[in-house]
């Protein structure tokens, strides 16, 4: 039976997530419990749709559940380790969404 280790929220979670809720709204989705590696907060934009890893600092490693689940779902976790990259990234992801609404207009 695998042992399951209580999940700890980084101690930049919370001003994190409020950059993530402030620059897109209602789609971020506090996951840090759901386990199995996924990301701390699942956050989506239009059909542009992440799982955001909250690392304390860039020194802070995954854990071997977050890189298992890196590898069997490439591409779907960003890792973010401060407000700075929290809006850079929702920027990202909100640009990211617009153009993709943008070339299914059709003319």
């Amino acid at each position: 039976m695998a042992r399951r280790y209580a999940a700890r929220r980084d101690v930049n979670h919370s001003e994190i997530e409020a950059v993530f809720r402030q620059m897109l709204g209602d789609h971020v989705t506090d996951s840090s419990g759901w386990g199995d590696g996924a990301g701390d907060l699942f956050v989506s934009f239009g059909k542009i749709h992440h799982f955001i890893e909250i690392k304390r600092d860039d020194k802070a490693e995954y854990t071997a559940m977050q890189i298992r689940f890196q590898n069997t779902h490439p591409y779907a976790v960003i890792r973010c380790d401060s407000i700075e990259d929290a809006a850079r990234i929702s920027a990202e992801i909100r640009s990211r969404a617009m153009m993709e609404a943008l070339s299914d207009v059709q003319v």
